[in-house]
């Protein structure tokens, strides 16, 4: 196999040393173009791979190995693109002792052969997990025709996670060449007929079913949409309400029921119970799975598989509305009772950690104080061993992979309920005291590895008790968003974070011991990251919980930052009136206020605002009174003034805007902003009397190093519109570009785009020839259901009378 650049490695060694594109350049000394080709990929060529043939490349690869502390024989590496596939576990789903019936449900797993997505939906301890891990041993681990993924959300809900893995997976030659999400769906698309299983979806969704990460929910909506012959299959206790809508055409579900009486009585049978009365005692308990199980286990081990002493278990307690949980919970209570205290006491302590904890972890908790350690006291390792082994045989936990051991998500709810408040968040205190001690880092954290530790420090702090020590490393430590979104671009990892301090994933009850300025401050964040993520209805719920925090408090300077973000985030949905009416009262609370810079900012959106509704001249007058507050035109408030001008042709203005705002962005280390201005500077760029495609590209590569990062959705839409312009001047085919904008901002709610998009996908089918009059019609459609959006409104209608006229003249 040919050699290939190891451009991956190269761009995760950048991103962890903290050096943008530009630094990483300018250390090696080329110019940034150049090292783009490498960062990318584009150095590989598709037949003759990476080859080394002049001075200046060897020079060039000594130069890189020297700065960023890599091996030369680590960057030229052999092509390892799989031609077979064998199945990746990311995670290792666990497998039940016994297996028993479902061959329907196997049966239409084996069947399942169309694009789109397949929820197996049940209650806990049905049986999901049990279900597709039969059926993965049934496929084998290969070669298959197609990838094969696995994914646990009971063992890593990080999107991030997911994202990164598969595309080590899928894509491994592109895992850093832009946008992760992207990246993958386009790797999804494009290749054989890959498989990606995703277990356990409930972690990651609210209350409703709605999947709360932004970046998962777009990943499903896409794959029900259809990712070429990609198939993706999911299994939770909630029905998927983001997906519903495509029920039959793109979402197949299965709902597991119960087992059947016989399918009870054979694995009571497998579990060694004998006797008579076994129909009566799997009738007892239904045909609920785990609840079988678990009393095949305990009458097996405890009882001498004797039937007839089964009788002692009580079915009946009323803790639990559902029947199902409130028969599994007698199950559990006898077992509780049976159990020697050091087993009961270190099932109950694993159950604290729901994706699982190894046997360091447990060896720590044994040798702490006797109050919280428990029956555990002084055990040492070869005894917890033992104890985590017999554990795992009767099926009470199970391996979680990386020598890790948890507890159905059924049973360790149980077993946490026997502790209580004060040990759990004793353990909690004990695991956070061990991670702090394991620190050696000063200053603000920026790698993944050191991110995630301390997430998990927050999350034990959190969980001991200490909301306020909590709220500090976030806000301190971690930087918050400022630190988080703005300069690392974390924002599925800030909106987890933030989510944490939420009862039941509500805006409305995040932390309600803290201060109401520090409540305010984390639903606030909250609110841009889902913004980021392009989850604007969850943006706006928080938004209107922070306005509900300030106004009761007092505050005015933030009130008005709350009503205006609202109107920033209304706007992007194409609710403009509503974003001006917003606007407008942010203004008013900020001369009440008597703050300059947020009046300033306030009449800088109402001037974008204006603008969409087609008063330019308004516009013009609101930018004007910016202005004579004092303020510079900086930040967005500048990248708003920019953008009117060059709607209104006025370049000269726009690009001296954008110019004097981009040097205070880079020291701050803005990079989302500086996004933003690079995506204008681009449009400038086309717009000259000679379009400028090769300047336009360049300011186009610094914005989607920004969104390689981040996802960040409104500066991925503008990179797309961005990208379809220079290629439709450069006479090349946009559709793709375009499409996938357009999926991006019809999936993500982001109205404006969405009509923009379309405009632009009517524009280049008129330039090609290929626009139908159903285009033509469902563009103009698109366009009225926003149609407060005169500047979208007036070029479909323009483009309709293009394509009128065209018809005509052919006709004729």
């Amino acid at each position: 196999m040919p050699p290939r650049f190891n451009h991956t490695l190269l761009a995760r060694v950048r991103t962890e040393l903290g050096l943008t594109q530009e630094a990483a350049a300018s250390a090696v000394g080329v110019d940034v173009r150049t090292y783009r080709r490498y960062e990318s990929g584009a150095v590989n060529d598709a037949a003759a791979g990476f080859e080394v043939r002049n001075a200046s490349r060897r020079q060039l690869l000594g130069k890189l190995s020297a700065e960023f502390g890599v091996a030369e024989a680590d960057l030229v590496i052999a092509d390892e693109t799989p031609t077979q596939w064998f199945t990746c576990h990311a995670h290792t789903l666990p497998r039940a002792p016994h297996f028993v019936g479902r061959e329907p449900q196997l049966a239409r797993l084996g069947a399942w052969t169309t694009r789109g997505c397949l929820a197996v939906i049940a209650v806990g301890g049905a049986g999901k997990t049990s279900l597709v891990e039969r059926w993965l041993a049934r496929l084998g681990d290969g070669p298959h025709p197609g990838g094969v993924f696995v994914w646990s959300f009971y063992d890593d809900e990080r999107s991030e996670g997911l994202l990164a893995r598969a595309l080590e997976y899928f894509a491994p030659d592109r895992a850093h060449a832009g946008d992760p999400l992207e990246v993958l769906q386009s790797a999804l698309a494009a290749g054989p007929p890959h498989l990606v299983i995703l277990d356990g979806l409930e972690v990651a969704q609210g209350s409703h079913g709605r999947v709360e990460d932004g970046a998962l929910r777009r990943l499903l909506l896409h794959a029900v949409r259809g990712l070429g012959r990609t198939r993706v299959l999911i299994t939770s206790r909630l029905a998927p309400a983001d997906l519903a809508a495509w029920e039959g055409d793109g979402l197949t579900t299965i709902h597991l029921g119960d087992l059947s009486d016989g399918e009870g009585r054979d694995l009571l049978a497998r579990w060694g119970l004998r006797g008579d009365p076994l129909p009566a005692l799997a009738t007892r308990v239904g045909g609920h799975a785990l609840s079988l199980a678990m009393l095949g286990s305990y009458v097996g081990t405890f009882l001498g598989g004797d039937v007839r002493h089964a009788r002692t278990i009580d079915l009946e307690p009323a803790a639990r509305d559902d029947v199902q949980a409130r028969k599994l919970l007698g199950v559990l209570s006898a077992y509780a009772r049976a159990l020697a205290p050091a087993e009961r006491d270190l099932l109950a302590r694993l159950a604290l950690f729901p994706a699982g904890a190894d046997l360091p972890l447990l060896a720590r908790l044994a040798a702490a104080d006797p109050a919280l350690a428990g029956a555990l006291a002084g055990l040492e390792l070869p005894a917890l061993t033992a104890i985590v082994a017999r554990l795992e045989r009767l099926g009470l936990i199970a391996r979680a992979g990386d020598h890790r051991f948890a507890a159905h998500p059924f049973v360790a709810e149980y077993f946490r309920s026997l502790l209580t408040t004060t040990p759990a968040a004793a353990i909690h205190d004990l695991e956070r005291q061990h991670l702090i001690a394991s620190l050696d880092h000063h200053g603000t954290p920026r790698t993944a590895d050191l991110l995630d530790v301390y997430e998990s420090l927050l999350l034990h702090t959190l969980r001991s008790g200490r909301a306020a020590e909590a709220m500090s490393i976030y806000t301190r430590t971690l930087g918050g968003f400022d630190h988080l979104g703005l300069r690392l671009g974390a924002m599925s990892r800030g909106a987890r974070i933030v989510r944490l301090f939420a009862d039941d994933g509500d805006p409305a009850r995040v932390a309600p011991t803290l201060a109401p300025a520090r409540r305010a401050r984390l639903v606030y964040d909250w609110g841009l990251y889902s913004g980021a993520l392009g989850d604007l209805r969850q943006a706006l719920a928080c938004y209107r919980v922070h306005t509900t925090i300030v106004r009761a408090t007092g505050n005015l300077v933030g009130l008005t930052t709350s009503l205006r973000t609202r109107a920033y985030t209304e706007r992007l949905t194409g609710a403009l009136t509503d974003a001006m009416d917003l606007a407008d009262a942010a203004i008013d609370v900020a001369r009440e206020a008597r703050s300059p810079a947020d009046l300033a900012r306030g009449l800088a959106l109402a001037g974008r605002i204006a603008h969409d509704l087609g008063r330019t001249e308004l516009a013009a007058d609101f930018f004007a009174r910016a202005r004579d507050t004092g303020d510079a035109s900086f930040a967005r408030r500048g990248l708003w003034h920019a953008e009117h001008l060059l709607e209104r042709g006025d370049l000269t203005g726009a690009r001296t805007v954008v110019q004097s705002t981009l040097p205070g962005l880079h020291s701050l280390g803005w990079s989302g902003h500086t996004a933003h201005a690079h995506t204008i500077l681009g449009h400038l760029a086309l717009a000259d009397v000679a379009p400028d495609l090769e300047r336009a590209r360049d300011h186009l590569g610094h914005a989607r190093t920004w969104t390689t990062t981040t996802g960040e959705v409104e500066v991925q839409l503008r990179c797309h519109e961005l990208a379809a312009r220079i290629t439709m001047l450069a006479g090349d085919d946009a559709d793709l570009e375009i499409q996938r904008g357009q999926l991006l901002a019809e999936t993500c709610g982001f109205g404006l785009f969405t009509v923009r998009l379309a405009n632009l996908a009517l524009e280049h089918a008129l330039a090609r020839g290929t626009a139908t009059a159903t285009q033509v019609d469902a563009t103009v459609a698109t366009a009225r259901t926003h149609e407060n959006y005169a500047w979208g409104l007036a070029a479909a209608l323009r483009l309709a009378d293009v394509a009128a006229r065209s018809t005509s003249h052919t006709q004729e």
